[in-house]
């Protein structure tokens, strides 16, 4: 199984960004067939929606953390 195959639980946000960058640069540099061209497309788009998961648990993990960050005190 090469690391476009692998399923997106495996890899950390590191390891699928860099993945997504790679998809990107492929897709803007290079003519593909359509088939392929797709197929990229369709991983892209799950590594954006895995990518993006992953940094919505992580701001609500840092929300739960610290609980009054988010508050605007007035000093009154």
């Amino acid at each position: 199984m090469n690391k476009s195959e692998s399923k997106l639980a495996d890899l950390t946000y590191e390891q699928a960004f860099s993945e997504l960058e790679q998809i990107v640069e492929i897709l803007e540099s290079t003519q593909k067939p359509l088939d392929e061209t797709m197929q990229l497309y369709e991983r892209g788009q799950l590594l954006v929606k895995y990518c993006s998961a992953l940094l919505e648990q992580a701001d609500l993990r840092i929300r739960q953390l610290n609980p009054n960050s988010g508050s605007v005190e007035t000093g009154d």
